[in-house]
């Protein structure tokens, strides 16, 4: 009798979103997750250092204003762990000025995108960054 082996799924590239207003962040992680992504959410900094400091993502989605630690500290932070030297980070806001687009790419963001921001534009910038496997 030969037994049938299901090969397991391929690991899902795993996104973090770190944002406050509970409409967006539900809107661009069912987006995700309806692409193939994994999708775990935050909705502060402080919350979000505990989840990656449990499972490190491939990419990571901040708002700049979030309550307590802003997203632009946050991203401070994650540069400090060796674990997410390669991670990258995609700034989302409505905080629509050129000098801080500047600043965070010269940080090291991958990408800074302004509200409100076209979904199929977000998913270019992800699917750029990290294709679904």
């Amino acid at each position: 009798m030969t037994s049938h082996t299901v090969p397991p799924p391929p690991e899902l590239i795993r996104i973090l979103v770190v944002e406050d207003e509970p409409e967006l962040q539900e809107t661009i992680a069912n987006l995700l997750r309806e692409q193939g992504y994994g999708v775990t959410v935050s909705f502060s900094a402080e919350e979000a250092l505990r989840k990656v400091d449990k499972e490190m993502p491939d990419l990571v989605l901040i708002d700049i204003k979030l309550p307590g630690i802003d997203g632009f500290d946050l991203f401070q932070e994650f540069k400090k762990m060796p674990a997410f030297a390669s991670t990258p980070v995609v700034f989302l806001t409505a905080f629509n000025s050129l000098q801080a687009a500047m600043a965070a790419k010269q940080e090291g963001a991958a990408e800074y995108i302004t509200k409100p921001f076209d979904l199929e534009y977000l998913l270019t910038v992800v699917r750029g960054l990290v294709p679904p496997r």
